[in-house]
């Protein structure tokens, strides 16, 4: 009898590890299709984002940019540990989801020729760029046509290749948008299609 029960016992005991070895290999083989699968570049920003602090401030605007029928979202967040030595994260999204630009810059960037207050002042320097910030994607900031008729290309340094000028400029229903930071870095957008994104067609003052 007790011979039996042992046998019994281990018989069981063989069943149990059995069984376990199968559910640690299941285990193993899930953790590793995880790891192996390619991430997209959705997880890839988020992931990037996550390692940064929660942003500081955000502003978002939906408007008319890469196609006449619908509204691409304009985006610009501050992270960081404060408005004036955070990092800023401009981006516009098509409908799609498709990035048709990012930018990074520092915050003290929005510091421009404008500003009047003390640099030394956090009350100051805060108030200056959650204003910038706010105001960032103002009507007036966007034009249409990107480029009128009477605007001619330069071969310098300031513009974009020419054959992207044109692709711009003859395209009337193309929407620009300016933005400055500093006091001289100023960058006139506009969505190129031939490229499939946001170009800077023109980078001066």
């Amino acid at each position: 009898m007790y011979k039996a029960n042992y046998s019994l016992l281990m018989f069981l005991a063989g069943i149990s590890m059995t069984i376990t070895s199968c559910g640690e290999s299941t285990r193993e083989e899930a953790v590793k299709s995880v790891e192996t699968e390619p991430k997209t570049e959705a997880q890839k920003e988020s992931e990037e984002l996550a390692k940064k602090s929660e942003h500081l401030i955000e502003n978002k605007v939906f408007h008319t940019f890469s196609d006449p029928a619908g509204k691409d979202e304009f985006r610009i967040v501050i992270t960081g540990e404060s408005l004036l030595k955070g990092k800023v994260l401009f981006t516009i999204t098509n409908q799609e989801g498709k990035k048709l630009l990012k930018e990074e810059f520092d915050a003290n960037f929005l510091l421009g020729y404008d500003f009047t207050g003390n640099i030394n002042s956090k009350k100051d320097t805060d108030a200056f760029i959650t204003k910038r910030i706010k105001e960032f994607f103002s009507e007036d900031k966007f034009s249409s046509p990107a480029l009128k008729d009477e605007e001619l290309y330069e071969d310098q340094s300031y513009y974009i290749d020419k054959e992207t000028w044109e692709e711009v400029k003859a395209n009337k229903q193309s929407i620009g948008f300016f933005y400055l930071l500093g006091s001289e870095d100023g960058r006139h957008m506009a969505y190129s299609k031939k490229k499939g994104r946001a170009v800077m067609y023109y980078n001066c003052c």
